[in-house]
């Protein structure tokens, strides 16, 4: 099967799907190996925590705590956030988690560094008629949203442009619903009547909409035992897992089920608490999870890795945490939770917002002198530098046979120094196509961005757009984070 590589998405090598596997002896003839890989591996790389908090707790109405269920993304040039802010119980909102009262707040940002919470004046807070507050759950019940996610909608009518969801709780029924609500502006909000999904969901539940498949999806908390259950009552015994359901429409919801648990490599004391889901930003078939790792024996919380081709199947690629927990006395050991959503914050930046814990995961609850009281952080990395392909001394590879289209190659690439990588083009057969093979490759080196590959200073490649190729890598102490091919249809 030939794949079809498309104008302008990247490939980013978050697996070996398209890097030939070889064979150690060729059945063309000869024993010698044909288009064998060797030198090279995959890496992962964590992003760097800003020591500077960006949203801290100074209203009355997040006074208890800013939590890290929060989701940020860019919209006509202006990038929003979403957050859950808690505050103490009062007479007629007292039915949330832990009885404190949850509402979505909302602040915005031109940098993606300074938040400004605007007065907006659509929901009040005892005498304070100009809130940064958008969405307070389902009233008069007193039901808080709790665990929420929002996105812009590009396939919805304008009056359901923006949509959320969240997890409630019914106290005397002992069960959780997930729940949505549309908006045709992102402040003014309508919650959908009958629950979208019943089950116990907990945590922040994370929508998406998949422009590519043409469906909405949602990752939300799940437990070892809960897929038989109807009604999402409570099942706390069990392992905390990762479920998954689709819907065309975002009133009717497939079964969630579980995409993502712990494995058997994994200590027994170890949950998957929260998934952090969001597309591959650019990526032709790419998606990422910041899975946060909950260890019960020492109640700490950590952010993990997982990736997926299709959103359906996943696997983490290195065990241990992506970011671990800090030192004790330190300002993480408690640990880090990762909110939801990826920003550019500037050319070749991305930015995700996490939460970082110097108490453990219940410690608060029963130490009312301590003075943390949650917020948000920036945590940043280079654009596509979660994965990539190393090589510290020298490696080769060859991709599977592929189309494309286009008419230029470029790459995201960084080497050591004296380190270099070319690039060159075969047929299908892996034989060399005359004045773009390896040694016709101008080499590349250093900290590179989309630079275009040249062959003796030539980068037209439209002669072999719609064609079967393979590309053929040749590295040496480098890194090769994604590459694409660009030009005019």
């Amino acid at each position: 099967m030939i794949n079809k590589l498309l104008r302008g998405r990247k490939h980013v090598f978050i697996d070996w799907s398209l890097v030939e596997a070889g064979g150690g002896n060729s059945w063309f003839g000869n024993t010698d190996p044909w288009l064998m890989p060797y030198g090279v591996v995959l890496k992962t790389f964590a992003p760097t925590i800003h020591p500077e908090p960006i949203l801290l707790p100074k209203k009355p109405w997040e006074e208890y705590v800013i939590s890290s269920w929060a989701t940020v993304f860019e919209d006509e040039g202006k990038f929003k956030l979403y957050y859950e802010g808690y505050h103490s119980p009062d007479s007629l909102k007292s039915k949330d988690v832990q009885k404190h009262v949850s509402q979505v707040c909302y602040a915005e940002s031109e940098d993606g560094v300074n938040w400004v919470r605007p007065k907006l004046g659509i929901i009040p807070y005892q005498d304070d008629n100009e809130t940064n507050i958008v969405f307070d759950g389902i009233q008069p019940a007193g039901i808080g949203p709790h665990g929420p996610t929002v996105i812009k909608d590009p396939n919805g009518p304008d009056e359901e442009r923006y949509k959320m969801i969240f997890g409630t709780i019914n106290e005397e029924k002992r069960t959780r619903h997930l729940r949505g609500a549309t908006s045709p502006d992102g402040f003014h909000w309508t919650a959908i009547e009958e629950p979208l999904i019943y089950h116990a969901c907990d945590t922040q539940s994370v929508l998406a909409w998949d422009e590519d498949e043409g469906f909405y999806r949602i990752y939300t908390r799940g437990f070892r035992n809960q897929s038989e259950l109807t009604d999402g009552r409570h099942v706390w015994p069990e392992r905390r897992t990762i479920d998954h359901a689709r819907s065309r429409d975002f009133r009717v919801w497939d079964k969630p089920m579980p995409c993502l648990v712990t494995e058997p490599k994994d200590p027994p004391s170890w949950d998957l608490y929260s998934s952090s889901y969001t597309k591959w930003p650019g990526a032709q078939d790419a998606h990422l999870m910041f899975p946060n790792i909950f260890k019960r024996d020492t109640e700490q919380m950590e952010t993990s890795l997982a990736v997926s081709r299709d959103g359906n199947i996943w696997q983490r690629p290195i065990r241990d945490a992506l970011i671990p927990s800090g030192s004790p006395e330190s300002e993480t050991y408690g640990g880090n939770i990762t909110a939801q959503g990826l920003i550019q914050t500037k050319p070749g930046e991305w930015t995700q917002l996490i939460q970082t814990k110097p108490v453990s995961h219940i410690e608060r609850f029963y130490n009312k002198e301590t003075p943390w009281r949650g917020g948000l952080w920036r945590a940043t990395i280079r654009e596509d530098g979660y994965m990539a392909v190393e090589t510290e001394a020298r490696g080769e590879f060859w991709t599977v046979t592929f189309e494309f289209e286009g008419n230029e190659l470029t790459t995201n690439s960084w080497t050591h120094f004296g380190g270099w990588i070319r690039i060159g083009l075969t047929d299908e057969e892996g034989k060399p196509i005359e004045g773009y093979a390896l040694e016709d490759c101008d080499r590349i080196s250093g900290d590179t961005m989309w630079k275009s590959v040249s062959w003796q200073e030539k980068t037209d490649l439209s002669t072999f757009e719609g064609k079967p190729i393979r590309l053929h890598f040749e590295m040496v102490r480098a890194r090769i984070y994604a590459f694409r091919f660009e030009g005019p249809v």
